[in-house]
């Protein structure tokens, strides 16, 4: 049997209450071991995506699994192998970090260093 996809999304859609249409039929497969980022003018849904995958906001209808769990069935484990890293990081800027995350561009860096993750 093939590997899971790491994220396997087909035609997904996500229609909210007031009738705005925010996904129209994606289609995304990210194999194990790949990144990937997101791309495109606001409004073009990739925070749905995200928020959908993440298991935030509840697709309208298609197919959205990650490593082969469907983000709604098989939510808790998902959630497990998923990790999204969001463009901007919130921090305290009081924090004695502050200086370094300020004019460094490594968001992983300044995470693991305002979280006090040493590896």
């Amino acid at each position: 049997m093939p590997e899971a996809m790491a994220v396997h999304v087909r035609s997904l859609r996500k229609t909210y209450g007031t009738g705005f249409l925010a996904l129209a039929g994606v289609d995304l497969d990210v194999a194990p071991g790949e990144f990937f980022g997101l791309l495109g003018p606001n409004g073009a849904g990739k925070s749905t995506l995200i928020n959908i995958l993440s298991g935030v906001v509840h697709r309208s209808s298609g197919v959205a699994e990650v490593f082969g769990y469907d983000v709604e069935r098989q939510y808790r484990q998902s959630r497990q192998l998923l990790g999204v890293v969001p463009q901007e990081l919130a921090y305290d800027p009081s924090s004695p970090s502050a200086s370094f995350c300020a004019g460094n561009r490594d968001t992983l860096a300044c995470a693991a260093m305002t979280t006090g993750s040493t590896s």
